[in-house]
């Protein structure tokens, strides 16, 4: 019997070489190629959280603000914490630290790739529009990290036609919060009523031969002085002085002093004795014809005026030209602060003040023609060119609260430039609220007084800074509030109109020219009393102020409040007016905006900073 070849077993034994055939040389290579890129995968992702991490956190430190901290300072801060918190992260296997990261910090030169088990950082920092700035730039407001990682694969081209290193890379960006922000800022004549002033009576002494300084008042500052109203005076100690309006007696003042040109009373005769109607060039003989004039002095028409009591006909004429400075009690010519020497300029004596103020300290020839051309006054310091910039720049200095409110709001807008991506507006009130940059109070443009225009003119600002979609106008709302060159800083002038201010705020938040669809909105309000205009009223002016902070709740957009009260009778109604329902403020502004306002008051213009930066932190909570 044939018996034949088992074919099967045969057939069976090439599948099953086959079969191994596939399994080595396709199955095993395609597992360990999707192994390898399951690894690189899971690299990708560690790297990118990585990143992450590395980007959130510096963007933490970029809105921290550390106190006193220059652009520079933080900026590199926030990136070495970047660099610090991607070493303290790993990937894989592989734990990153100071050995294996290497670190492009914002210098535009990028790093590219790493040798192997390295990881590179290009920390790049970017303004709103994703272009990068310097490392000092205020516009930053995004960081930018690229993180470059270099590893083996654990299967190589000894199995698996692949290189013998792989390179991961992530990109990952950390953004400030978008806050649309507008501040309305006080600059009613009340702004510098803590001031210490001291009020003369600038005179002729017939018997001294020569110009002297009788004091009215001195130790005390405006508020003091005059005690008006719970809401202030609009007499000031800066241009505007508006020194008339110390002359109103109650309920204006409880203790007016009559300046000498107010047309109150009426008939003053003290009218003239600020200055005399003659002017005298240097080195001129008292005793000229009467109908001879000379242009007034070069810094301010004033300048070199001699007082108005002095007869150039006749020296020893005690009531020159028929004015007796004695014939009130409360009279005075100057108002003027006690402000502290500096440099070579001495102001230790109040009467260096007096004349310094009205440009008579700038050389001997006009200070004597100004002390009526004889001799000068002995206790007046040597002359020298710029005692009138120098008095004015100290007394700008020493307003109270207006000085230290700058400042808040400047520090306010730092920390918000850098802890956010603020955008801003600004609006300054006071009779009405501003409407342009160059918008500036209209009741008057005199230095000393409406009824004395011999003591120079000025423009005093009351700016409108609107808000923009591409710019964070920064510099724009910080050179408003400080000025600029041939542009005053913010100062005190008239009355208080807040509605108006809360309106226009709302107009540009509520604009959609102007606002950023992403942003948060906000308003911030701040005042030192309440409002008495529009409406000729408190009540009318208040409801007013009212109707725009409902306005403003039903639009979604706060009104944060700061109520600076240095006296004591302003503070319950600042309270009610501004409060925010909580501690015992009233239902005020803050309140009825909603939308997590708050209310802060301040009793101490040195505070005002720290309210301002609860302000702010409040704000970028926002997000």
């Amino acid at each position: 019997m044939h018996y034949a070849p088992p074919l099967r077993k045969k057939r069976g034994a090439t599948t099953v070489a086959l079969i191994l055939v596939c399994a080595f040389f396709v199955i095993l290579p395609l597992g360990l190629l999707g192994f390898e890129f399951a690894r690189y995968t899971l690299l990708c992702a560690q790297l990118q959280s990585v990143a992450d991490a590395a980007a959130l956190s510096g963007t933490a430190a970029l809105a921290s603000s550390p106190a006193g901290y220059t652009y520079v300072d933080l900026h590199n801060l926030a990136m070495d914490v970047a660099v610090q918190t991607f070493k303290q992260n790993s990937v894989l296997t592989t734990s990153f630290g100071g050995g294996n990261v290497n670190a492009n910090k914002n210098s535009g030169t990028a790093l590219g790739t790493p040798p192997l088990n390295t990881a590179n950082l290009n920390i790049t920092l970017l303004d709103q529009n994703n272009n990068p700035v310097a490392t000092d730039s205020k516009d930053a407001v995004t960081m930018q990290v690229q993180a470059i990682y270099t590893d083996r694969p654990i299967f190589s081209s000894g199995i698996l036609p692949i290189g013998n290193t792989e390179t991961a890379s992530a990109m990952a960006y950390g953004g400030l919060p978008q806050l649309d922000l507008f501040l309305c800022f006080d600059v009613s004549g009340s702004m510098d009523d803590q001031t210490p002033i001291a009020l003369l009576n600038r005179r002729w002494n017939p018997a001294a031969g020569t110009v002297d300084y009788k004091t009215i008042v001195s130790g005390k500052n405006i508020y003091d002085t005059f005690q008006p109203q719970p809401t202030g005076t609009a007499l000031n100690a800066l241009p505007p002085q508006n020194l008339s309006y110390g002359a109103y007696p109650s309920p204006s003042n409880h203790v007016p002093y009559i300046y000498s040109e107010s047309a109150y009373p009426a008939g003053n005769v003290l009218n003239g004795l600020r200055g005399n109607q003659f002017s005298y060039a240097a080195g001129s003989i008292p005793g000229l014809p009467l109908a001879t004039k000379y242009p007034p002095g070069a810094i301010i028409p004033e300048q070199g005026w001699p007082p108005g009591n002095f007869d150039p006909t006749n020296t020893l004429n005690a009531k020159g030209n028929g004015k007796n400075p004695d014939a009130y009690a409360n009279g005075f010519t100057d108002l003027v602060v006690p402000v502290d020497s500096v440099g070579s300029f001495d102001f230790s004596n109040i009467a260096t003040c007096v004349e310094a103020s009205r440009g008579n300290m700038e050389s001997d020839a006009i200070c004597l023609q100004s002390q009526g051309g004889t001799k000068i006054n002995p206790i007046l310091p040597p002359r020298q060119a710029g005692y009138y910039k120098a008095y004015w720049s100290q007394a700008d200095k020493k307003a109270d609260p207006i000085a230290a409110a700058r400042t808040a709001s400047d520090n306010f807008f730092y920390t918000m430039n850098i802890s956010s991506n603020a955008h801003f507006g600004l609006n300054a009130f006071s009779d009405t609220a501003g409407s342009t940059p160059t918008t500036y109070w209209p009741t008057t443009n005199n230095n000393g007084d409406i009824t004395w225009a011999n003591s120079g003119t000025g423009n005093f600002p009351v700016p409108m800074i609107n808000l923009n979609q591409t710019t964070s106008n920064y510099d724009l709302v910080t050179q408003a509030v400080d000025g600029v060159a041939g542009t005053l800083p913010l100062r005190p002038t008239g009355k208080t109109d807040i509605a108006d201010s809360l309106h226009a705020a709302l107009a540009q938040l509520t604009d959609p020219t102007k606002f950023r669809t992403r942003a948060k909105k906000a308003i911030i309000l701040f005042t030192d009393g309440v409002p008495n205009m529009p409406g000729g009223s408190t009540a009318a002016a208040q409801a007013a102020a009212f109707a725009e902070a409902s306005s403003a709740n039903s639009k979604g957009i706060p009104i944060y409040t700061i109520g600076l009260s240095q006296n004591a009778a302003i503070k319950p109604l600042e309270d009610a007016f501004l409060g925010d329902d909580k501690g015992g403020s009233g239902h005020g502004i803050a309140a009825i905006s909603g939308n997590n306002a708050i209310y802060v008051s301040v009793t101490n213009s040195a505070d005002l900073n720290k309210a301002f930066q609860q302000i702010a932190r409040s704000l970028v909570v926002l997000q």
